[in-house]
């Protein structure tokens, strides 16, 4: 791990930034190249979505898992929903071959048991199974104290152990799954699974055919209890609002069905999709790994429902990003396609002392930004567009020779392997200006969130309640409830912020069935308003 830079370069910059200063860079065309470029940038990971670090500085302000989630995921509502369906998680994709044995987890446990065809054999502990692919089939071995025995071929295998839900014939106490791949071993950590199945399957590639590795778990607790995204020591809100987002993800991927190259839903976050990081019992084990556990539980709603993030009665696919440089990007400005709940809202939150990337610095080599840009050298670098977050949009460079060339964000991104597209500066020139919401102890924008619950979508007669929170979290704060009535917004209801800056309304019955309202909250000081929310829309639907 790296020190954790200093927000003193970024803060003095701000100052700078808010003026609206534009620090361009003069004509390269005869100065001397510089030797290097200094690039300071906050924020890591695509910048899309939930911030997990914001959401670790709005739990430290009080606020709960719904309120943040509802922030940062845009004209949707959090509510309870089915998730006690199976997924198919890929965790080793297109290998070519693989190898499981049994531990035991507790006394009585070790049993495992393997299908190929119409063959099921029981083993133990002692015995290790291997995989190898065919064309349209998986071959089986058996290994115990060094004398190999062929179990046959069919087109997939699968493998159930003890103290799972479906252990088959494989009886007895809690047990652990270890599977490897060519290049792992059982005796390293990391690669051990508690709950559901696997399924081997082979499938056919340009190379030759070759094995998935799919284990089958349901959504509900098994596959979230390993999710390894965020530290378990984290606050209970953001742990929480994690296990909200992973869980949304996860449904979105059980909707648009199976991958036909992984023969999964998604993969356990080392690629070649890049989704959500399930490293199984690695997480549930891991130190204060209760607190993790705690947390998934703590958003269940009944044994076969908990908390999702929904977008038009859909799981959406809930994207997160480590942090970013003070706004999150819209999913249109970061990736090209617009989504109405991935938009840029306020992040101030991760620009905190604790998130070692507030604040970085890359220094690139002459040659190094030359290659970038395809010149011969570059004398000088500035940053002409920004997207609204604050991330490049485009930067350009000029040569010693006049010649000038510009490149997107992303491909500087890509090219640099930077840690995010918020670069804030090139050797401390800021070309466009961006406001960076807060840090070094600058004044936080005031935002507000707004939740409506349970449903979007009410039965006529049916109640609905209007929650959320205010930041920076104060108590007292004026919120009014406004609905759009021909055009205008008007107040309806007023209340104040308790003191970690949550609110509530409540409607006693929506009537009438067929009617379609819009709603909004905002942020009244000294008469005016200073924040407001996204807009939502309820619809009435009638009783039957």
């Amino acid at each position: 791990m790296v020190a954790s830079p200093s927000l003193r370069l970024v803060a003095g910059l701000t100052a700078a930034l808010l003026a609206g200063s534009l620090l361009a860079s003069p004509s390269a065309q005869g100065a001397e190249v510089p030797a290097a470029f200094a690039l300071v940038g906050s924020g890591w990971g695509h910048g899309v979505g939930l911030s997990q670090w914001g959401a670790f500085g709005m739990a430290n302000e009080g606020m709960d898992a719904t309120a943040i989630v509802s922030h940062y995921f845009a004209n949707t509502e959090v509510t309870s929903t089915q998730d006690d369906m199976d997924i198919l998680v890929g965790v080793l994709i297109q290998v070519p071959g693989a190898q499981v044995r049994s531990e035991v987890l507790e006394a009585g446990g070790g049993a495992v048991e393997v299908t190929v065809g119409e063959s099921v054999v029981v083993g133990g502990p002692a015995d290790i199974f291997s995989f190898t692919p065919g064309e349209g089939s998986v071959s089986v071995q058996r290994t115990v104290a060094g004398v190999v025995t062929d179990l046959g071929s069919a087109t997939s295998a699968t493998v159930r152990w003890a103290g799972t839900r479906t252990p088959g014939t494989a009886t007895g106490a809690a047990t652990l799954l270890n599977v490897t791949g060519p290049k792992a071993r059982f005796n390293t950590p990391g690669h051990r699974y508690r709950y559901g199945y696997f399924d081997m399957v082979s499938v056919s590639t340009s190379g030759g055919p070759r094995l998935n590795v799919v284990n089958s778990v349901r959504v509900h607790d098994e596959y979230l209890y390993g999710i390894s995204e965020v530290p378990n020591s984290w606050p209970a809100a953001a742990l929480q609002a994690q296990v909200i987002a992973a869980r949304s993800y996860a449904l979105s991927k059980v909707k648009h069905g199976v991958r036909r190259p992984c023969a999964c839903n998604l993969d356990d976050g080392d690629g070649p999709y890049s989704d959500q990081f399930f490293t199984g019992w690695g997480k549930a084990s891991s130190a204060m790994a209760n607190l993790w556990v705690d947390a998934v539980n703590a958003t269940h709603t009944s044994d076969t429902t908990a908390l999702a993030v929904l977008y038009a009665g859909v799981p959406i696919s809930a994207f997160y990003t480590s942090s970013t440089g003070g706004m999150t990007q819209a999913s249109k400005d970061a990736w090209g396609g617009a989504l109405p709940f991935a938009v840029s809202v306020d992040d101030h939150w991760s620009l905190i002392p604790q998130n070692r990337n507030a604040s970085w610095t890359v220094n690139v080599p002459q040659a190094r930004m030359a290659a970038v840009f395809g010149l011969a050298d570059v004398g000088a670098l500035s940053i002409t567009e920004r997207y609204v977050s604050g991330a490049v949009k485009k930067i350009r460079a000029t040569s010693s020779d006049g010649t000038a060339k510009d490149i997107s964000g992303t491909a500087l991104l890509a090219r640099l392997k930077l840690k995010s597209p918020y670069v804030i500066s090139v050797n401390g020139e800021v070309g466009v200006p961006v406001t960076v919401p807060a840090v070094a102890g600058a004044t936080a924008p005031i935002t507000v969130s707004l939740n409506i619950g349970p449903t979007l979508t009410p039965k006529e007669g049916s109640s609905l309640n209007f929650r959320g929170q205010v930041a920076p979290a104060t108590a007292g704060i004026e919120v009014d409830r406004q609905m759009l009535v021909d055009g205008a917004w008007k107040t309806v209801a007023t209340k104040t912020t308790k003191a970690n800056g949550s609110y509530s309304f409540k409607v006693k019955k929506a009537v009438p069935a067929g009617a379609v309202y819009s709603y909004r909250i905002v942020v009244v000081q000294n008469g005016a308003v200073v924040a407001q929310s996204a807009e939502s829309v309820v619809t009435v639907l009638p009783k039957k």
